[in-house]
């Protein structure tokens, strides 16, 4: 996974909103996705897997993260999906 530090962090963070921008979606983002940071590329990263326009793999090599993280950091997701319901992006 990607430390916080990270100097691609800003780039792929500037890559994957623009993408999110040419869907369309953007408008469902929360506040968290304006400014550059792990945590906020995280939430694009789960935003974007949930409308479709990622893949799994996608995200392992945006966050490098390898099989086993990726693997909880889904899995966390969908566990909050079920939890809180549709809109927690």
């Amino acid at each position: 996974m990607l430390s916080q530090d990270h100097p691609d962090i800003a780039s792929r963070h500037r890559q994957l909103r623009a993408s999110i921008v040419a869907q369309g979606v953007e408008g469902w983002l929360s506040d968290i996705a304006d400014e550059p940071s792990r945590e906020s590329l995280i939430y694009l990263c789960k935003f974007a897997f949930f409308t479709g326009i990622l893949t799994k793999s996608q995200i392992g090599e945006l966050l490098g993260a390898d099989r086993a993280e990726l693997k909880g950091l889904v899995r966390s997701w969908y566990d909050d999906h079920r939890r809180k319901g549709c809109g927690t992006c």
